[in-house]
């Protein structure tokens, strides 16, 4: 609950393969190209759903441009979208004799599965795009995410390990970790883990929530108290962010403030159910179910 590992659906994927026809070679999706370089996707996507149906193309061509459409659909958030995408770069390459040239398609793909909670197919796809690039932050942070909905805790720790030897600068590596651990009941792991996140972000409110969350899972609420108050201060409007300074209020015992809290963070996020859980026990005020 604390930190979402799963990454925006962003990609670096490009068009490998087959080029252009030779009597056009720089017009091929021209428009698509121009809205690549400026970073609008929904210009993207218009361009090569146009490409796709105005222009004639080879079907190694067709597996590229669907790949590019299925990765800027990702980007837009619409991953149901995206997989159709892929089904179709998919099916051409299956059976016109095409290929699928970038493992960051199935990096991608497995991105948009993941995003759609269909967690074997997104970890097969990642493991494959991971043989190849096995460096990729961002496939690691998405790995990462995904043995951990799966349960398979340890094996996160594995990539995100990797993660922070490809990305050590970036806080989100160490979150990540400091999530996983905190799978394993790896309470001091997770601590120092969160602690680095924070020396590296120190105005970040989930770095200083994922530090606030760890003290307190490790018997530190004291500790963490001051802490969970400064995430408040960063990010106010954050239930979870919220919810972690009323636990640690209610562990050091000044639970007036603590039930308060509890029904802003539910005001706040109101679908989470661990938030839901902790506001209806105490919501009459004495901690108890009603």
């Amino acid at each position: 609950m604390r930190l979402s590992a799963l990454a925006a659906l962003i990609s670096a994927l490009i068009f490998t393969g087959t080029p252009a026809p030779a009597q056009q070679p720089d017009r091929m999706c021209a428009d698509a190209f121009e809205a690549m370089e400026s970073n609008d996707d929904e210009a993207v996507v218009t361009a090569l759903e146009a490409c796709l149906a105005t222009e004639a193309l080879d079907p190694q061509q067709e597996v590229m441009v669907y790949a590019e459409l299925a990765s800027a659909l990702g980007r837009l958030d619409r991953p149901e979208d995206a997989l159709r995408a892929f089904s179709f770069a998919f099916a051409i390459a299956d059976t016109q004799n095409a290929e699928i040239t970038h493992p960051m398609i199935y990096r991608n793909r497995g991105i948009a599965y993941a995003a759609i909670s269909d967690f074997d197919r997104a970890l097969a796809d990642l493991r494959r795009a991971r043989r190849e690039q096995p460096d990729d932050a961002l496939l690691l942070t998405n790995l990462g995410y995904v043995y951990g909905q799966l349960e398979r805790h340890a094996e996160a720790v594995e990539a995100f390990d990797q993660l922070i030897r490809v990305a050590p600068d970036w806080s989100g590596s160490w979150l990540n970790r400091s999530s996983a651990f905190l799978d394993l009941d790896m309470y001091a792991r997770a601590v120092s883990d969160a602690r680095r996140a924070v020396e590296l972000e120190p105005d970040s409110g989930s770095a200083l929530n994922m530090l606030c969350w760890t003290l307190i899972q490790d018997g530190r609420a004291e500790t963490a108290l001051p802490i969970c108050e400064q995430a408040v201060a960063t990010e106010p409007e954050t239930g979870s962010i919220v919810h972690s300074l009323a636990t640690a209020l209610e562990a050091t015992g000044d639970t007036r403030r603590a039930y308060r809290l509890f029904a802003e963070a539910h005001a706040l996020a109101p679908d989470d159910p661990e938030i839901t859980t902790d506001y209806e026990r105490t919501r009459n005020g004495n901690g108890h179910r009603p």
